[in-house]
């Protein structure tokens, strides 16, 4: 595979990640932004196994869609061994790596009756990972959309952001104006001297008769004024000296990676998230 999912460490710039982390709570952004590795990077992130299966059904997509694009065929197996390749390189916690793979193979699978066969998705025209491989920066803003086709359903001149998920439900017309949806219907306008996308998402529902869904509308003038307002409230949590001076929520306290101490930076943890239970099991 030429294209990679990994995106810089030591990336500077308001993220799409960075955004999205501050809406959930301020201090999970200013964490994620403030706490690196001596050489600059961001600290890896230890993966429970709903993460580590979105990462991995990322890379096998990304390598089907790259062959889809240049009329190459592809071999299932070949792709379940990459994408477990790469997910095992990162940290993770708690995986039955058997029954990850089967769940991955079984995704794959779907994703053929789903998505392939009914051409309810075609890749062509389409860049993968930002600019394939390159992520979009402008103006101090960086992000790496999944999928961007100039050409969307074969109409010249149609750009839609579509981002691929793995998830426990099915979307609603609600989350395109998600954060993400917000920020990059904003970082492709202006990298694009106005022009707005369509925006949507490509989720496999994780569910006991899993499947994918497609929803996409346009983006609006609303998705830009909310775009300001995120990256505003960014920029504000960023801008602080401490922790302290952070607003903050506890609803996602039990799953968020900055509730633990990491000795590797001398980080003890955060004071808020330590004081919630976790809901994750932990490592025997």
């Amino acid at each position: 595979m030429s294209i990679s999912k990994a995106i810089d460490p030591k990336r500077v710039g308001i993220s799409k990640s960075l955004v999205t982390s501050t809406a959930l709570c301020g201090r999970k952004g200013w964490f994620s932004e403030k706490i690196r590795l001596e050489d600059g990077s961001r600290l890896p992130f230890i993966a429970p196994e709903r993460v580590a299966f979105g990462s991995g059904l990322d890379e096998a997509l990304l390598i089907i869609a790259e062959a889809l694009r240049a009329g190459r065929t592809w071999d299932e197996s070949d792709v379940v061994d990459e994408a477990l390749t790469a997910v095992m390189a990162r940290p993770t916690i708690g995986i039955d790596w058997e029954i990850f793979e089967a769940q991955l193979r079984a995704a794959i699978k779907i994703f053929v009756y789903d998505v392939l066969e009914p051409e309810l998705v075609t890749f062509r025209d389409v860049y993968l990972q930002g600019l394939d491989g390159e992520s979009l920066k402008v103006d101090g803003l960086i992000g790496t959309p999944d999928f961007i086709f100039r050409k969307w359903k074969g109409e010249e001149g149609a750009t839609m952001i579509l981002d691929l998920k793995a998830s426990a439900r099915s979307k609603s017309t609600k989350d395109l104006r998600s954060a993400e949806m917000a920020f990059y219907s904003y970082l492709w306008s202006r990298y694009s001297a106005g022009e707005l996308p369509g925006v949507g998402y490509l989720t496999y529902v994780r569910t006991k008769r899993p499947t994918y869904q497609l929803i996409t509308g346009k983006a609006t003038g609303e998705h830009l004024l909310l775009a300001e307002q995120y990256l505003a409230a960014t920029r504000s949590v960023v801008g602080r000296d401490s922790v302290e001076e952070v607003a903050f929520t506890t609803s996602f306290c039990g799953s968020c990676e900055w509730r633990k101490p990491n000795p590797l930076v001398g980080f003890d943890g955060c004071s808020v998230g330590r004081l919630i239970a976790s809901d994750e099991k932990e490592e025997e």
